[in-house]
């Protein structure tokens, strides 16, 4: 999306052959924090929180996401 390839969130998920609501919810986690990012996929501890709930800290500010995330 940031290339300009696609104008829209439903232009994406037309080409990649997904629906529009399931690109938008994984778009969104590329506002996570990268601290929240980096636990998740480099550490090898379990991880209590969800896809589904990693999309809703998106919205907070990077210091709320890292402890909400780690606390659940």
């Amino acid at each position: 999306m940031e290339a300009g390839e696609f104008g829209t969130v439903r232009d994406l998920a037309i080409a990649v052959n997904l629906a529009e609501r399931h690109v938008s919810r994984q778009l969104r986690l590329a506002y996570l924090a990268p601290e929240v990012l980096k636990r998740l996929t480099c550490r090898r501890e379990a991880s209590a929180i969800s896809l589904y709930d990693l999309c809703f800290l998106v919205g907070e500010p990077w210091g709320e996401q890292v402890g909400q995330a780690l606390v659940r």
